[in-house]
């Protein structure tokens, strides 16, 4: 396991899981640039951010987890979100970034979304 404090990194197979475990400040959003940037030096290419303990994100993290998104789908790989409160899905629908990244209820639905 990596990452920080809030934000840990596990495997499922070829799949790398994050763990967001706070609500995504400036502060947060930045380490979990760091640790999405560390996955795509690494050549991972599937990613799922599990944001069950998250219940508010701004927008340099949404920024960030849609930028990733696009440079992951370029090296054929892709970025999906799960465990969403229904405010941070509200809030990924009305900016568009739900049109950018995938949003799945489970863990399990996002990882078998790959």
């Amino acid at each position: 396991m990596t990452g920080t404090e809030f934000i840990t990194t596990r495997e499922n197979a070829d799949v790398k899981i994050i763990d967001v475990k706070t609500d995504l400040s400036s502060y947060a959003a930045s380490d979990l640039r760091k640790v999405l940037e560390n996955l795509l030096m690494e050549k991972v290419n599937k990613v799922v951010v599990n944001f069950s303990e998250v219940n508010h994100i701004n927008s340099t993290a949404v920024g960030t987890l849609v930028g990733i998104a696009k440079r992951l789908r370029q090296n054929g790989g892709d970025l999906k979100l799960c465990n969403l409160a229904a405010t941070l899905t509200r809030t990924f629908n009305l900016i568009g970034a739900s049109s950018v990244v995938e949003i799945y209820e489970s863990e399990k639905s996002a990882i078998a979304a790959f």
